[in-house]
């Protein structure tokens, strides 16, 4: 008897409590490429392929603690849609405070705000698993292990004009920089050896962004969508603590029309376990130019088009290494949770008189959840 009592009390208290459920999100993106290769000394090759391009599942939730005050979390895991590689690295994942006031402090794994910046600018992100988008040849698109972020309400500066601020701190636990399991690991063991913040300004007419890394592990000398397993170049990647500053903007002169540029400078800086040849990379220095347009009276139609490059110097007497990339596309967007996508594309990675070119056309569905 009094057992049943126990159950009952117990079923009593659970149903009567009331949990926020967590959601269940996620993303399956899969393209159709072709990448007919020019190399610079060997032999060309032209290859097709089926991509997945940032394919994720995903669990978030907010569990009111009081007026003012909530717990957040959020966990994701990417997958590949093409069948290639293994399953559930790990994006995204922290547990976190969020004071409707004071803003919102998370633990875990998390972008740079940094990294944050570009997604309003790069209009191709993610296109041919992750290569066709600036992180490809440009540093400073990390996740960072390890990290705490604090993000800022939105300040109201006029009745239509907002600010917002963004910090992260990350520790290295003593580990040295490491490129694992979908993140990077900086240098050091104290919280903030290595950090990221950003400024954000919001208008209805136009949103204006800069950021700075400090000590944030990045690639170097990026090959973009590059179909060869080496480049011609003759000149390997360097993974490297680097500073960053990134300075972004997007303008909207008339409806439907939105123009984005993306400057950025980096340098190394001195780091266990930076990639041997760090130290002769004196800077990088990369920008992009884009623009979208929505079409009217047929607005699940969307134009874009971006230009984007960079350049890196050395100490010694290399030659420049310059990475470009040209690309052009449409969205037919069916309603909010499917689109279908194609594009063209050009690319060309060059170091003194050895030069790559790589065309590119592509197609694809994305189906968000």
């Amino acid at each position: 008897m009094k057992i049943n009592f126990l159950i009952a009390s117990i079923l009593s208290i659970a149903t009567s409590s009331t949990f926020a459920a967590p959601k269940f999100y996620g993303e399956i993106d899969a393209s159709l490429d072709y990448l007919p290769e020019n190399n610079a000394t060997k032999s060309d090759r032209d290859v097709w392929k089926v991509n997945s391009n940032s394919s994720f599942l995903g669990l978030k939730g907010e569990e009111k603690l009081t007026e003012r005050l909530s717990a957040v979390y959020l966990i994701e895991w990417a997958f590949n849609a093409d069948g290639d590689g293994t399953d559930w690295s790990q994006r995204d994942r922290y547990v976190g405070l969020k004071d409707e006031k004071f803003g919102t402090i998370k633990a875990g794994k998390n972008n740079s705000p940094l990294k944050k910046l570009s997604s309003a600018v790069d209009s191709f992100n993610n296109y041919v698993r992750n290569t066709a988008d600036i992180r490809s040849i440009m540093p400073g698109e990390n996740r960072i292990n390890n990290s705490i972020v604090y993000e800022s309400p939105q300040f109201a500066i006029s009745e239509q004009s907002s600010l917002g601020f963004n910090a992260l701190l990350a520790t290295g636990e003593k580990q040295g920089i490491k490129n694992n399991q979908g993140g990077v690991t900086v240098d050091g063991g104290g919280l903030g050896d290595a950090w990221s913040t950003s400024i954000v300004f919001n208008h209805p007419l136009f949103l204006a962004g800069a950021a700075y890394d400090k000590g944030i592990p990045s690639n170097f000398l990026g090959h973009g969508f590059l179909n060869a397993s080496d480049t011609e170049t003759a000149i390997d990647g360097v993974f490297a603590a680097a500073k960053t500053m990134r300075l972004t903007g997007v303008i909207k002169p008339v409806e439907n029309l939105r123009l984005k540029g993306l400057i950025q400078k980096s340098e190394v800086e001195e780091a266990k376990a930076n990639t041997v040849g760090a130290d002769n990379i004196d800077d990088s220095i990369g920008w992009l130019i884009g623009a979208e347009y929505r079409i009217p009276n047929y607005e699940k139609w969307n134009v874009k088009a971006q230009y984007s490059q960079n350049s890196t110097s050395f100490k010694n007497d290399d030659a420049d290494y310059d990475a470009k990339q040209i690309m052009a596309g449409v969205d037919y967007s069916f309603n909010k949770q499917v689109k279908a996508y194609g594009y063209t594309a050009y690319a060309t990675f060059k170091q003194a008189d050895a030069k790559d070119k790589q065309p590119l056309v592509g197609t694809g569905l994305e189906f968000k959840f």
